[in-house]
This record gives structure tokens, C-alpha cells and sequence, in this order.
């Protein structure tokens, strides 16, 4: 028989080392924390059926974990159902905070161009989502500043998603496009990255935006992500910047009137090998790209040239022409201002649907490369340029940015994708411009990645 001294000798230091041991499992099972995603999609004729089999689709591999919120992107331009789709996607959703766009979506399996849904669903014990929605109106900074105030009581909030149309980034001169931006990072701090884009117009500029199921134009919808999750963002695009640096040297509003002391079409014609008198062709292959140092550029959308004379198209773009009545010969009006001081390169377009498709692996990559030990990447988040379908489209009919781009990215191949073809892309960009780590931006890609942290 054992004495009892002995038996307290043996038992105390077995008693605390499985108390150390359960303490240890208890600490490792409060560390894992649950944040997942699930991604849908489905082309049919009808909108609901489209909107049923995506939405069942990501709950399904959601797995059981519990619903917190979904973002959708649907393409049935003029369809008569197509205002129901988010309603469709209620149904099925429950309750939770949900919003949406009109856009071409993009999904696991590439670009889905006619009829069709794309749904991303957010779950887990620890992931925490509100949506909004507000009108658009000309103050951008109180309307930014509205959309933070209402978003920043998110639990741990990482990220905001901002679905739109493209009156919200190609407005008159006298709305600030970047106010908008800086409402949001006044008020939500240099924490929260900001992600998203406008979607597809139809008639006067006009898309269609989903907040909880309802439908509505006009408006900014918005969603608030937040838990142990991390947002990584790139933007690239395939043009090749000219050696020579220039400097706006001459600007008013939304419109360069010179660089380096010379009109600023002038400039832009001969560093881009145009001919004198060569039509620009605004916004279709004729951006500059605005200088942020250490080779990083942020592109800057042509939209107009002042002139003597103009086509009958131009003639249409009454805006412009009354905007710049005062202005000399040879300005350029952009998408947003491009201040005096401005160091910037004009960007040439190659013709080369490669450069494209590299451009979007290079852009996820990047983010790839920035994952911390320890982290798990959930999704790859797209906003890309309506243009660059359109070149792409153009260049090579059966080329696409998902299977030949983004899948090609070093450690790219199994990550989910959700994104949209977007008329306005919203995202990071590779180091700050005018104070903001985010710009309404154009001709890009704009790509991130979103990360479990632990």
C-alpha cells in the first residue's frame, strides 16, 4: 500500500500539469477564432432562377457556420425581374444585412457575362456585418461622412465594401469625387481599408443597387466587415509608362491646362507618339498615371480635350464644353483633379491582351506576398475596369481575368474570387495619394485579399 504522503507527492504535480494543459487547450480553442466565406454563382435565362441556385450554392459550402451577411452581384440589364433578384436573395438569407449591384460578375470560374448571379456569403461565430444605404448627393464629404457614422459601430470593423453607379465618381467639376473618401477616413481612421465599384449603367448613367432586398437607384450601398480578418490591397494595370516625368504646371478644377508650361494635349500627344491633331480617345485607351514614387503609379482617366472644333459625339458633351468655355485650346478634363505640382507619366497602351491578363496576376500576387505567417487568405476581391473588358474583349474574345490572370498568380489557385466589372473602381492603392490609402480609381485592377488573422 501506497503511503498517503507519497500518494500527494505523485498526485499534486499530475493535478497541475493537466490543469496547465487544459489551460493551454483552453487558450488555443479561444485563439481560433470563426470567420469564413462562401462564394456562388449560376447563369440562367430568369433571374430567379439565377438568384436561387447562386444563393444555395454558397450557403451550402458555408458549411452549417452561422450567416452574418452576403454581397451579390447580378447582370440582367433591362431583364423586367431584374429588381428582384435581391429580394429572391432575402428570401433565402434571412434577415441578414445584405447589398448588391448591377455588374458583370466575376466568380471562381472566370468573368459570367450574360444572366447571370454571383453571391458571397460572410459567416462564422466571429465575423460581425451591418449594410446601408445613402442618396447621392453632391456634398461627397457629409455623404461619406454618413455612410463612417453609420458603419463604425462594427465590431472589429476591418473593411467597407461600397457598391454605387458611375454618377457617384464621374461627376460635374464642381463635385468632388476624393471628398467622399475623406469623409469615410475622417471619421473611420486609417484602420478600415475601403473596397468596392460602381456597377453597370443603363439609361442616363443610372445602375441598380440591393440593400437588405430592396432595390433602388441614385444611392451609395454600403457593408461593414469586421472581425479577425485583414484586408490586402493592390492595384495594377498593363500600360507602360514613358520615361519622362512631367509636372501639371497649370490646372483649374477637373482640368490640366498645362504641363510643364506647355498645353497640356500637346504634351500628352507627343510623349504618347500621337500625331499632331490625333484624336485622344478619352476613355478608352488615354490615361496618365500620376507619380507616388518608388516606381508606384495611380491612374488618372482623360475624359475630355478642349478645342476649336468638335465632332458631332463631342459636340453631345455639352457639360464639358460649358465647363471649359473659359479655358484655353488643349486642356484636358479628368475624372477627378489632378492639382498643380503634380508629378505624372503619360501611360501608353500596347495592344497586347498579355499585358492584361499579367496585370491581374501581378495585382494578386502582390497581395499574397504581404500575407503575415500565420494568416489564412479567404478571398480574392476584384474591382476591375469596364475598359479593360472591352480592350481585352477586343484583343482576344475568349481570354479571361479569372482563369488566365489571377489563377496564374503564384499561390493563387484555390482561393475563392468574387469580384465585378466595374464603371469606377474602388480600392487601395500602392502609396497614398493626397493623404488617402484609397482612390476611386481607372483603366485598373484593383485586387485584394482578405485574411484570416490569428
Amino acid at each position: 500500500m501506497v503511503p498517503p504522503a507519497k500518494w500527494m507527492a505523485i498526485a499534486a504535480p499530475l493535478a497541475v500539469g493537466l490543469l496547465v494543459a487544459a489551460s493551454a487547450c483552453r487558450r488555443e480553442q479561444a485563439a481560433a477564432k470563426e470567420f469564413v466565406v462562401a462564394t456562388g454563382w449560376a447563369q440562367e435565362p430568369e433571374p430567379a432562377v439565377a438568384a436561387q441556385k447562386a444563393t444555395r450554392m454558397a450557403l451550402e459550402r458555408l458549411a452549417g457556420k452561422p450567416l452574418r451577411g452576403v454581397i451579390f452581384y447580378e447582370n440582367f440589364p433591362g431583364h423586367p425581374k431584374e429588381r428582384e433578384v435581391g429580394a429572391l436573395v432575402r428570401k433565402l438569407t434571412g434577415e441578414v444585412p445584405s447589398i448588391g449591384v448591377r455588374a458583370i460578375p466575376y466568380c471562381d470560374q472566370g468573368a459570367l457575362w450574360e444572366n447571370s448571379v454571383v453571391v458571397l456569403a460572410i459567416g462564422g461565430q466571429d465575423a460581425a456585418v451591418e449594410a446601408v444605404a445613402e442618396k447621392l448627393e453632391d456634398d461627397r464629404l457629409e455623404l461619406g461622412r454618413r455612410v463612417a457614422r453609420r458603419l463604425a459601430q462594427v465590431r472589429d470593423l476591418r473593411l467597407v465594401m461600397v457598391l454605387s453607379e458611375p454618377n457617384l465618381s464621374f461627376a460635374p467639376e464642381h463635385v468632388s469625387v476624393e471628398n467622399f473618401l475623406v469623409g469615410l477616413k475622417q471619421t473611420l481612421g486609417e484602420q478600415v481599408m475601403v473596397f468596392g465599384g460602381n456597377g453597370m449603367p443603363g439609361e442616363g448613367e443610372r445602375s441598380v443597387q440591393f440593400l437588405d432586398g430592396e432595390a433602388m437607384e441614385g444611392a451609395v450601398v454600403a457593408m461593414g466587415v469586421g472581425g479577425p480578418v485583414r484586408f490586402i490591397g493592390s492595384n495594377t494595370n498593363e500600360f507602360e509608362p514613358v520615361d519622362r516625368l512631367i509636372t501639371v504646371t497649370k490646372a483649374r478644377g477637373k482640368w490640366v491646362i498645362e504641363f510643364d508650361g506647355r498645353p497640356a494635349a500637346e504634351v500628352y500627344r507627343q510623349l504618347s507618339g500621337k500625331k499632331p491633331g490625333e484624336p485622344i480617345s478619352y476613355d478608352d485607351t488615354d490615361p496618365i498615371g500620376v507619380d507616388l514614387g518608388d516606381g508606384q503609379l495611380y491612374v488618372r482617366m482623360v475624359l475630355f480635350e478642349k478645342k476649336a472644333h468638335y465632332t458631332p459625339e463631342e459636340a453631345q458633351r455639352k457639360d464639358y464644353i460649358e465647363e471649359s468655355k473659359d479655358l484655353p485650346i488643349g486642356s484636358l478634363r479628368f475624372v477627378a483633379e489632378v492639382p498643380e505640382g503634380t508629378k505624372a507619366r503619360v501611360l501608353v497602351y500596347k495592344n497586347d491582351p498579355q499585358r492584361i491578363l499579367r496585370s491581374a496576376a501581378a495585382g494578386v500576387e502582390r497581395a499574397i506576398a504581404l500575407m503575415k505567417p500565420g494568416e489564412t487568405p479567404l478571398v480574392v476581391l476584384t474591382s476591375s475596369c469596364c475598359a479593360r473588358r472591352y480592350r481585352l474583349r477586343k484583343l482576344d474574345p475568349q481570354a479571361d481575368e479569372v482563369r488566365q490572370g489571377i489563377r496564374l498568380a503564384s499561390g493563387a489557385t484555390a482561393i475563392a474570387v468574387f469580384g465585378l466589372d466595374a464603371w469606377g473602381e474602388l480600392g487601395p492603392i500602392n502609396a497614398p495619394y493626397k493623404g488617402l490609402p484609397y482612390q476611386y480609381q481607372q483603366h485598373t485592377f484593383v485586387s485584394g485579399l482578405l485574411v484570416l488573422t490569428r
